[in-house]
């Protein structure tokens, strides 16, 4: 495993739950198992009571809220294999509430009733962390195939039936992310030698503590979102990312499956914006207006009757946005990264891997070099320009490194291209050109009218650019680099394809 690979291997691994914190997590779910079995209900019979989510699917990280970690969240399946007759989500709402509240230490930590969920919360004690613990009330299908089940759901106009398989998704999950017998034996080991106050040896160590590249990966990414969507709204659902990621995964490099899963993602905006549609693949979809994320296990039959993980997409257009700009940022942090080796520049909010200088300092040094030898670089200054952007570097910097290259051009369309990248650090800044400024793009784009960057760039500093002209310049180009150029987070969402 090379240095990138371990590094990021030791920062999953510091997100994750400890094997510790893992047991007293297991031991509070099946006590909460044990009861819910326990119980009688009018809504059927036989329940079963099971995990899903991350903590069944090993992709677990410790939640990112308020600047602080946050609580751990453990997702638990009630399903009652043989329901009445004519069952209500109401009624089973209320009878997997009722045994809750039969017990006085879990009526006590008890929270209001969710839209599909009741909640119990673990309050952290004796330097152990907060668990808040998701029970979903749910039958099993009577009329679907499979593992499929019926899912309690309230909403405005009351309570209805959704559609879900978790323990299907499991399997599936399982066969993306195959252990070969010696990661297994080299895995427990490892937890093992570390934790032998906790496991007697290294078989009893639990196979849920185990992390392939996938898993780290997920793990990371899910992180690095918490983070970056920390005090916004449209923040994307964790089974949209790891679904994604399970389905393009070729790789046991944890470095490699990020670098896809984002360009996976770059691909398909850039099909949305040439063609209006996304209709490469079953993983990601567009079409007429409507998004689809199938869940993999649950086929479409038609008759609406499936699960898609991108429902709330199609109500209300800012998920989309929001998923998108998110994983262009994760592709910037994980390419800066991948050239410092220090963990901070992929912006996970941990204390710090990794000993060399962050990205920011080197992209900035290398381009003084170059400045000193007259041959200033315009990919450095458009790296500088996100990183100011997102906070991490000073404007006045970058507003002196785009005219020193701005000085030293040595030919008219050099000096164009350096115009415009001077004219849009103020613009990034919320400021708007001068009369002179604006003149001055206005000859730029006259003598670059048949350059389809220089058309796009031009009447984005001018406030006045089209999804045609997005289109245009990619298409040109043959490339979705163009919607990774710092220029493109002047555009509004319509022009980008929302």
């Amino acid at each position: 495993m090379d240095t990138q690979n371990r590094l990021l291997s030791a920062i999953a691994e510091h997100i994750d739950i400890s094997p510790s914190d893992f047991l007293l997590a297991q031991e509070r779910y099946r006590a909460v198992k044990d009861w819910l079995m326990a119980g009688s209900y009018d809504s059927g019979f036989s329940p079963e009571v099971y995990l899903q989510g991350s903590f069944r699917l090993g992709t677990v990280v410790k939640p990112y809220r308020g600047d602080k970690d946050g609580q751990f969240d453990i997702d638990q399946v009630f399903e009652l294999t043989q329901p009445c007759e004519q069952p209500s989500a109401y009624a089973l709402k209320r009878d997997v509430g009722n045994r809750l509240n039969g017990r006085a230490d879990y009526e006590r930590m008890l929270d209001d009733e969710g839209s599909r969920c009741w909640t119990l919360e673990y309050a952290a004690a004796h330097n152990r962390p907060a668990f808040h613990l998701d029970i979903l009330p749910s039958l099993s299908s009577q009329v679907r195939p499979g593992g499929q089940i019926d899912i309690t759901d309230k909403g405005d106009q009351g309570y209805s039936w959704l559609v879900s398989n978790p323990k299907d998704y499991y399997q599936w999950f399982k066969s993306k992310n195959v252990y070969s017998p010696e990661f297994i034996t080299e895995q427990k080991s490892v937890i093992f030698d570390a934790n032998q106050t906790l496991f007697s040896r290294s078989e009893d160590v639990p196979i849920r503590l185990l992390r392939s590249p996938l898993q780290r990966a997920i793990q990371i990414m899910k992180r690095h979102r918490d983070v970056y969507f920390n005090g916004k709204n449209y923040r994307p659902i964790s089974i949209i990312i790891t679904t994604i990621a399970a389905q393009i995964h070729d790789s046991l490099n944890i470095s490699q499956i990020i670098e896809k899963f984002t360009a996976y993602v770059a691909e398909g905006h850039e099909l949305l914006l040439c063609t209006g549609s996304i209709e490469r693949d079953s993983i990601m979809m567009y079409k007429n207006g409507v998004w689809l994320i199938p869940n993999p296990v649950i086929p479409n039959r038609g008759d609406g009757e499936m699960e898609n993980f991108a429902d709330k997409w199609n109500e209300d257009s800012g998920f989309a946005i929001a998923f998108f700009e998110w994983s262009q940022q994760l592709a910037r942090d994980a390419s800066g990264f991948s050239e410092s080796l220090v963990s901070d520049d992929l912006n996970l909010r941990i204390k710090c891997f990794g000993d060399g200088s962050v990205y920011s300092k080197i992209v900035s040094s290398r381009l003084a070099d170059r400045l000193t030898q007259n041959w200033g670089d315009t990919d450095e200054l458009l790296s500088l320009i996100h990183l100011a952007v997102e906070g991490n570097f000073a404007w006045s910097a970058v507003e002196s490194a785009a005219q020193k290259i701005l000085d030293q051009s040595q030919s008219q369309c050099c000096e164009d291209v350096a115009r415009v990248n001077f004219y849009q650090v103020p613009r990034h800044q919320g400021r708007e050109l001068s009369p002179e400024a604006k003149a001055d793009v206005d000859n730029i784009l006259s003598r670059n009218q048949e350059d389809s960057a220089f058309v796009l760039c031009c009447h984005l500093l001018l406030g006045s650019a089209t999804q045609k002209m997005v289109r245009d310049c990619i298409t040109s180009r043959g490339s979705a680099d163009v919607l990774g150029w710092p220029i493109l987070r002047l555009a509004p969402p319509e022009i980008l394809g929302f």
